[in-house]
């Protein structure tokens, strides 16, 4: 329809056949997305979207003090694409899902910290961890919660389930197995570990800081 209106613009997340190297499916979302990340269980793939204003400019991308996690119900799309649900762009043979217009059975989307770069999941497959680029904070979200969200019994936002401030400017986030994350400052130029479940124990009320060091980078 033209250029000229931003709501009419999409994004694509991907699907690729491992083997084949084929795509075999793609998801149409309305907001710009990064980086990219999958559950351990094969029922989501993630994605942070920076863009959840639909802005093209700068500023106007920068615009909303929250952005979003797309999670991405990947047993619903394979369902609705094997029924012949997918409708078809150009001369791709690949079937698409147009998923915009807000949350349904195949994206929710879960405010997180603006801006967000990196989405990482800790190693017992709990947590996605996700990097606010313009916030100096980690959204952590609660995988399992995840089903009632699109069961319609949560709502997004209470999947959060922590938001340590780590510093100026998280990209992303290792794990060392004992319960606590490293994540990579660019702004700040450190490193900060921090301990998950303190974090958690935070957002909960409890005075306990779960920053456990910083160390110049």
């Amino acid at each position: 329809t033209g250029m000229d209106d931003p709501f009419t613009y999409g994004a694509m997340h991907t699907a690729i056949d491992g083997e084949t190297m084929k795509v075999v499916w793609q998801v149409m979302v309305e907001g710009n997305m990064d980086l990219c990340a999958t559950d351990y269980e094969g029922n989501y793939s993630f994605a942070t979207c920076y863009n959840s204003e639909a802005g093209v400019t700068l500023e106007q991308m920068m615009g909303a003090d929250q952005d979003w996690l797309y999670v991405f119900n990947l047993k619903a799309i394979a369902a609705a694409v094997a029924a012949g649900k997918g409708i078809k762009i150009g001369d791709s043979p690949a079937p698409v899902i147009d998923a915009r217009g807000g949350d349904n059975e195949f994206v929710q989307r879960i405010p997180v910290a603006k801006s967000p770069h990196g989405v990482n999941i800790s190693p017992d497959g709990k947590y996605a961890c996700v990097a606010g680029k313009l916030s100096p904070t980690v959204t952590v979200v609660e995988i399992s919660r995840l089903a009632a969200v699109f069961e319609g019994t949560m709502k997004p936002l209470d999947t959060v389930v922590a938001e340590p401030e780590v510093g100026l400017g998280p990209l992303h986030t290792a794990f060392d197995g004992k319960g606590n994350a490293y994540t990579s400052i660019f702004i700040d130029s450190v490193m900060t570990k921090w301990n998950i479940a303190k974090a958690i124990a935070q957002k909960n009320g409890e005075k306990v800081d779960p920053i456990l060091e910083k160390v110049d980078v």
